[in-house]
């Protein structure tokens, strides 16, 4: 069976694929973008990195491939950079979750060494600041402790199955 390459031609068993310049340029902006979005910015502000990237005027985070050129009223849509994201990331493997639990570790130990001076000032501000990147660290490591929730009454104490039941009203069986 005979096969297209990336510009449309035919390609037989002896021809290899020829992967076109678009394709090498839409795997660059994979890479930018993922690697953007890894450094928290909107993909409003990775639209306008990438698209003056490719007008010149910005420096790249990941190295433009040799031979990729861009057009000189190269832009990109926040929409495509989305697309492009999710495509890259569909290709990942499915341990990114993973990944990212410890791409958010790295953040926060980064922002709270950021934080670092402040605190030791007793900066309010600091001490607010880092003691909610600890707490959001430590949620997403698993080792918050757990919380728990209890409904009391109007005596303050906890409520029965009965009373929750004659408070909610009847339960429709939707």
């Amino acid at each position: 069976m005979m096969k297209r390459q990336a510009d449309g031609t035919w390609r037989n068993a002896r021809r290899a694929v020829v992967v076109s310049e678009a394709v090498h340029r839409a795997r660059w902006v994979e890479a930018e973008t993922v690697r953007l979005k890894h450094m928290g910015l909107s993909f409003d502000a990775i639209a306008d990195q990438i698209t003056r990237v490719g007008r010149g005027q910005a420096q790249p985070i990941v190295a433009v491939p040799t031979g990729v050129t861009f057009p000189s009223d190269y832009t990109i849509s926040k929409q495509a950079c989305h697309k492009s994201f999710r495509k890259a990331v569909a290709r990942e493997p499915s341990l990114a979750i993973e990944e990212f639990r410890k791409l958010d570790t790295a953040r926060c130990e980064d922002m709270f060494l950021n934080l670092q001076p402040g605190i030791r000032k007793g900066n309010p501000r600091s001490v607010e600041a880092g003691v909610k990147v600890l707490r959001h660290a430590a949620q997403i490591n698993g080792y918050a402790a757990p919380q728990r929730h209890e409904l009391t009454g109007k005596d303050g104490k906890p409520l029965t199955l009965v009373q929750l039941l004659e408070a909610i009203g009847p339960i429709s069986d939707e």
